[in-house]
């Protein structure tokens, strides 16, 4: 890995003296920089250590999660040394409640937490991250063999390359990458980390967690290699923080990596269950899942046996680790934009004109930004369809620093209009969208309802 380090540095000073380099160059590094043989590694370490069930053993340097989480701090702590000093590492531990079958009401649990400061704006967070904990069939079990390679040392391993390569660049906000502990049991390690986020007051612009993302063979024979799914959460509408988050991450993916892509799918997580992203969206912070097309259940949570001729259990023999590079490459690209970029617009009112049919945004852009652009699409997609440049919005001030925008030929009515920050280098932030009209008012309802109803006794 040394050489790639050397190689990324020598790339990043060949560039031209100028005070800006482009997103789309820094991208484009960094994603060169990923090193599949790397992730390979740590799915194959973290194995190593039999188990990482969060009751497994502590006293050993080879064995159970105390000596997976001391070998994440150490790794991490590598990455650290080659950083700049731009990188601190830091254990988060806590003992928290527990209400699976079979547990202790209260187990302690460890995060490896690995934050790359801002330089400008180290106020704005995102968050990434896998868990390093696993299970076998037993979820109580402690001490059997629970290999994990894709659920979730596959995650893991992302978060840490994607944090080995980020490191040695900078950026105006705040990353932060980690190890999670616990997620089998109930998310503990992440609700422990999102709290303590929101109680700091942290203003968290995005979190992502990979879990799942190594197995490309299906049950059914096929092979999904080609993109991953991204789940989002959203407490009314498509247009929520969270699904703003998980466009950005199709942006990010479509301009900078090739052949690969990210599926949009708007649900919190899959049918019934549940991911460390939930604990995140839970504090009121946007969060999203990456995970692969097509899990197979026949591998997760499974112990290490034979039946009828076949092999079961979460090894790495099954993992596929060229996709879990390409999934890096996701993750990097989607946060060397957002954290590249300035920070979203605030958009105050959308209305379409009465005199031709084009839509008028007000909003404000944050502080020192000075371009922005215009995005659309129908009610009924999934995602941005249409874009314009502010010039050809015809921007123009309104009063107290606010900003209109005009949409020619678009109607209102039949779209969802927003509003993204263009940094000086060619970021993009997430879209910013105006609050949508028929938002249901559930007191006003209640009350209705209430008047509705017929006096007793009549």
């Amino acid at each position: 890995m040394i050489p790639i380090t050397i190689a990324l540095f020598a790339a990043l000073a060949a560039l031209p003296a100028q005070d800006v380099v482009p997103v789309v160059k820094r991208v484009g590094l960094a994603v060169a920089m990923i090193d599949r043989a790397a992730i390979e590694d740590t799915v194959r370490t973290l194995v190593g250590f039999g188990t990482r069930h969060v009751l497994s053993r502590t006293d050993s340097d080879t064995q159970g999660t105390g000596a997976a989480r001391r070998w994440l701090q150490r790794r991490y702590e590598e990455i650290a040394a080659a950083s700049g000093g731009r990188l601190t590492v830091e254990l988060q531990s806590a003992t928290v409640p527990c209400a699976r079958p079979g547990m202790p009401r209260e187990v302690p649990i460890v995060n490896v937490i690995a934050t790359l400061r801002g330089t400008t704006d180290p106020g704005r967070i995102y968050v990434v991250g896998g868990h390093y904990d696993s299970r076998n069939s037993n979820g109580a079990d402690g001490e059997g063999v629970a290999p994990g390679a894709v659920d979730d040392a596959s995650g893991t391993a992302v978060a840490m390359e994607a944090c080995r390569v980020l490191s040695l660049l900078q950026f105006p906000a705040t990353v932060i990458f980690v190890a999670y502990d616990g997620e089998e049991q109930g998310l503990l390690g992440s609700a422990a980390h999102a709290k303590a986020l929101a109680e700091a007051g942290a203003e968290v612009d995005g979190m992502i967690t990979c879990d799942i993302v190594g197995n490309t063979l299906g049950m059914d024979g096929a092979r999904y290699d080609r993109h991953l799914r991204c789940f989002s959460y959203a407490a009314s509408g498509n247009d929520s923080l969270g699904r703003s988050l998980a466009r950005a991450a199709t942006y990010a993916a479509t301009t900078h990596v090739k052949e690969f892509g990210v599926e949009l799918i708007f649900r919190g997580d899959r049918y019934g269950r549940g991911g460390d992203h939930r604990s995140f969206f839970e504090q009121g912070f946007p969060a999203v899942r990456f995970t692969e097309p097509r899990e197979d259940f026949s591998r997760q949570h499974q112990d290490v046996v034979v039946r009828d001729g076949r092999r079961y259990g979460d090894l790495p023999d099954y993992a596929d680790f060229d996709y879990m590079a390409k999934v890096t490459q996701v993750v990097v690209a989607t946060l060397t934009e957002l954290a590249s970029a300035p920070r979203a617009p605030l958009v105050l009112s959308a209305q379409l004109r009465r005199d031709r049919y084009d839509t008028e945004l007000v909003f404000q852009m944050p502080p020192g930004v000075e371009r922005c652009e215009f995005v659309w699409r129908k009610t009924t997609e999934p995602d941005w369809t249409g874009v314009v440049d502010m010039r050809t919005a015809g921007l123009e001030t309104v009063r107290n620093g606010r900003l209109r925008g005009t949409l020619p030929g678009v109607c209102l009515d039949d779209v969802v209009v927003g509003v993204r920050s263009i940094g000086a280098d060619g970021s993009r932030s997430r879209v910013a969208t105006p609050q949508e009209p028929d938002r249901f008012d559930q007191r006003r309802a209640a009350t209705n309802r209430e008047r509705a109803q017929p006096e007793s006794g009549k």
